[in-house]
């Protein structure tokens, strides 16, 4: 053999070696926030159409909250639930579990039903709904090391905005053009789009993993090297966790009202016309 015979060694490329799980990590972390964004077009679209729910099903404006309410049920309880379930399965498999619950439950509801099927419709999805946001910033966050964390975590709450923001029109077309059936099965559809994507695509990251492996690599983990895990009794005490608690009722409280009962008030509040003031 000489010396032509010989094929050096061609080294991997080290911009494709760094750049491909950077990638995967964009990738999941747009998803998740498309996942944030049909999580509150769900939320909203009962809000949306509610004049033309009242009015098709003859629901009274209590009957109507009954309904709205229901959503909040299951809500935090099933939060909480899946959140311990989270350090024990994959939160890939929680995450699709949770988006293709979310269109099994207002499939029904797309397709018929009066007052009972809504009901039911909202307690399964907020009960499928309730542990999104921390599953999904958990997942994100695993693709990051700690001094990369702000961006992504702030991009999924960005999602919730961006699904507010985007729903409101899209889903008022619908509403408007094809009714509020349409709507329903349109955020159906949506979640069962998403569900196909992430099967694929997702997946956490290699600082998600349990501590004590990382630690044994050296590697760094999200609370740092070798960190022993913190007694729930602990934190659930702490003033931090008390005053975030307190502090994250309130703003959901606004947000749940005024996902509800907001539209229609402009719809019909300020649509309605009023008398001029009387002359001086």
């Amino acid at each position: 053999m000489t010396d032509t015979d010989v094929v050096p060694a061609v080294p991997a490329d080290p911009a494709k070696t760094v750049s491909d799980p950077r990638l995967r990590a964009w990738v999941v972390t747009a998803l998740l926030v498309v996942f944030m964004m049909i999580n509150f077009a769900d939320k909203s679209v009962l809000g949306l159409a509610a004049d033309p729910i009242r009015k098709d099903l003859g629901l009274s404006a209590s009957a109507f909250g009954l309904a709205s309410s229901a959503f909040f049920l299951l809500f935090s309880i099933c939060g909480a639930a899946v959140g311990l379930l989270a350090d024990r399965i994959r939160p890939k498999w929680l995450l699709l579990t949770m988006a293709v619950l979310w269109s099994v439950a207002q499939a029904p509801l797309a397709l018929g039903g009066g007052l009972a099927v809504l009901i039911a419709s909202r307690v399964l999805l907020g009960a499928a709904e309730g542990p999104a946001f921390p599953v999904a910033q958990q997942t994100t966050l695993s693709w990051f090391p700690n001094h990369r964390r702000n961006l992504p975590g702030a991009l999924i709450v960005l999602g919730v905005t961006l699904g507010v923001l985007v729903a409101a029109p899209v889903l008022t077309c619908v509403i408007h053009h094809h009714g509020w059936r349409s709507a329903v099965a349109v955020v159906a559809v949506a979640g069962v789009v998403w569900a196909l994507l992430w099967i694929p695509l997702g997946g956490e990251g290699r600082y998600g993993a349990d501590s004590a492996a990382l630690a044994a690599e050296g590697a760094e983990t999200a609370t740092g090297p070798a960190a022993g895990r913190m007694p729930y009794r602990r934190i659930l005490t702490t003033r931090t966790w008390i005053g975030a608690t307190i502090a994250y009722f309130g703003t959901y409280w606004v947000i749940a009202f005024a996902l509800v009962w907001l539209p229609s008030y402009l719809q019909t509040g300020w649509a309605t016309p009023r008398p001029s003031p009387p002359s001086c």
